[in-house]
């Protein structure tokens, strides 16, 4: 090998070097499940979530950090790019959620699968489990926002997150704003989005959401509000504990919206190193007579590398 050569290959490997040192890369996998029975309406197994996650984050020449992240799901393939610039980051791409989507989990709820559903009422915006899927549930604007652009940041012990969606043909840009802090152990966290239609016959809306998470005694307590800003509310409160290795919680929600609707969750899970496995067992009361009440058992599993 000539002396040009070797110099060559000794800047590339050096170039190489100094990349993994400062680069990182991971693949990580979920799956979820259900078996549901829905008080006599048979049987039902279906997944809530399959997904594969790649990850890779390094540094740009400015020091500015930059981060990658590919998520493979039955729906397609979503990218993340987020940019580090010191004074918050940046984030682009087809996967960037509403930024009240971050923010708006249930700590009143210990369902092992169902929490991402986080008013029992229903979350629009995607197939679930839950028991009054309609046009008037909580939404967090991020259906209607498409692909965002997203700014975050840290502050005063304040995290805080700003999302401007793309305009369609149906809706205007989706404004989306959320904040989380810790307040004497508490955590409290609250977001709006808002979503403007193009038709004049369908109404904007302003959905919104509140919770509260606290810890004591070994009890996690939650509480949260969600408003769909259509007359549909929800408030949810519940406590989960540890109890001989297992998980289990209590979650009570109460709607309303037309006819009102009391629920009753309780969960008991438990986590097996790789896997999980968690039974629920909900009741739906339906105001004004027992025609549309429901006691609905769910064996949850969830499996993650």
């Amino acid at each position: 090998m000539n002396r040009s050569k070797i110099i060559g290959a000794t800047a590339l490997a050096s170039v190489m070097a100094a990349g993994a040192a400062h680069s990182e890369m991971a693949i990580n996998g979920y799956f979820t499940g259900i078996v549901q029975d829905n008080d006599g309406g048979g049987i039902a197994s279906t997944f809530s979530t399959n997904s594969i996650y790649v990850s890779y984050s390094d540094s740009m020449d400015n020091g500015m950090g930059v981060g990658l992240t590919m998520s493979v799901t039955a729906a397609g393939i979503k990218t993340d790019v987020n940019f580090d610039t010191g004074m918050g980051t940046i984030g682009l791409g087809i996967g960037q959620d509403s930024a009240v989507d971050g923010f708006d989990s249930n700590p009143g709820c210990f369902s092992l699968v169902n929490c991402w559903n986080v008013a029992m009422s229903g979350k629009a915006g995607g197939a679930s489990a839950s028991f009054d899927e309609d046009a008037n549930v909580y939404t967090d604007g991020d259906a209607e926002s498409g692909n965002s652009i997203a700014y975050s940041n840290s502050m005063g012990g304040v995290s805080f997150k700003v999302t401007r969606g793309m305009e369609s043909t149906t809706v205007d840009p989706v404004m989306s704003y959320a904040a989380k802090t810790s307040i004497m152990g508490a955590t409290i966290a609250a977001g709006v989005s808002q979503i403007d239609y193009k038709a004049a016959a369908t109404a904007d809306k302003d959905p919104s959401f509140v919770t509260v998470g606290y810890s004591i005694a070994g009890l996690n307590l939650g509480y949260a509000l969600y408003d769909a800003d259509n007359g549909s509310e929800e408030t949810t409160m519940g406590v989960g504990t540890s109890v001989a290795g297992f998980d289990v919680g209590v979650q009570f929600a109460e709607r309303d919206f037309t006819t009102d609707i009391d629920y009753m969750r309780v969960s008991v899970n438990k986590g097996m190193g790789a896997a999980s496995f968690g039974i629920d067992y909900t009741e739906k009361d339906v105001s004004g007579g027992s025609a549309n009440d429901k006691d609905i058992w769910t064996l949850n599993y969830a499996v993650g590398f």
